[in-house]
């Protein structure tokens, strides 16, 4: 099961290892945003360098960069890592997007697979044919996986590897599942815009209008943040979307290439950059949400909540 979700304050997570690349706006400081460096000096080749990024069961952080590379990490800042050897590579573009559902971890490769990964990173298994397969995320159930600048939408994947349409057209990149609002975002990289889709019937229900910069990863505001997205882009943006009035702020600027974004169970935000990943803190009271937590920590907090529950009855009595 995954640890304890413990929000981290702004103050600890820039205590040390500060970031020197991307900076917070005026902003974003300013609403009580921290940012700092998770891990450095990752290989980049061609358009990119780390990628998808997952959480395992043990607290374990898997990554995969676009030379092929997966490396296993602690989830602590400061890592370099250039110190830490691939569990295993897979050449370039075969190890892309990553993501955990029922204590499986997915990871999609641009050669044209979806895979299962184990836990070591050390081998996959195929699970099912997607054309250049990039962006990967779940509601809990189903994978949901795109084809990147190729125009090829967004397919649902079941565990048992049935592929199935889900948008057509659109060159998405980063996706992110809303679960509360059943809502999966798409950042399409040929217009700028993010849609959500409704996941039950696929309908278009959100529009973000266009965003400057190569919109790429997405994350959901959670609790104070509720309502609000935030978008990495290529140019070395984060941007915060609020999804009722579409307005646009800018939090931090001044990165490099960002790519897929990840949110940690303790409530923070992975964001790639071109060769380093960071941590972004959310404000007091707020946190941020992607894949669904794992049905163990559902069943425990679910647990929790009864005997909670069974406690005040005694109390009463």
């Amino acid at each position: 099961m995954f640890r304890s979700a413990v929000l981290l304050t702004a103050a600890s997570a820039t205590a040390s290892f500060a970031n020197a690349g991307m900076v917070l706006t005026a902003a974003g400081t300013t609403a009580g945003f921290g940012l700092s460096t998770f891990s450095y000096n990752y290989p980049s080749t061609g358009c990119c360098g780390p990628l998808g990024i997952a959480f395992r069961t043990d607290g374990k952080v898997m990554v995969a960069d676009y030379p092929g590379n997966v490396r296993i990490l602690d989830d602590v800042d400061g890592q370099d890592a250039s110190t830490v050897a691939p569990a295993a590579n897979y050449g370039g573009s075969g190890a892309v997007g990553l993501t955990n559902l029922g204590g499986t971890i997915y990871m999609t490769a641009q050669t044209s697979s979806v895979y299962s990964m184990a836990f070591d990173g050390t081998s996959r298994a195929s699970l099912a044919f997607r054309s250049n397969a990039t962006g990967i995320t779940n509601d809990g159930t189903d994978l949901f996986v795109n084809g990147s600048d190729f125009g090829l939408g967004i397919s649902r994947i079941t565990l048992g590897g049935v592929v199935t349409s889900f948008t057509t057209g659109g060159q998405y990149d980063g996706l992110s599942v809303d679960v509360s609002a059943g809502i999966l975002y798409a950042a399409n990289s040929g217009n700028g815009h993010v849609y959500g889709f409704r996941i039950s019937d696929s309908a278009t229900v959100f529009d973000s209008g266009a965003i400057a910069g190569g919109i790429d990863g997405i994350a959901v505001g959670q609790g104070t943040l509720a309502g609000n997205l935030f978008v990495n882009t290529n140019g070395g943006t984060l941007v915060e979307v609020n999804t009722a009035s579409l307005a646009q702020t800018v939090i931090a600027d001044s990165g490099s290439r960002g790519d897929f974004v990840t949110a940690d169970p303790n409530g923070t935000l992975l964001l790639t950059q071109g060769t380093e990943i960071l941590r972004l803190t959310a404000p007091t009271g707020a946190s941020f949400g992607g894949d669904t937590p794992e049905p163990g920590t559902i069943a425990t907090m679910l647990a929790g909540l009864g005997a909670l529950a069974f406690a005040r009855r005694r109390n009463r009595a």
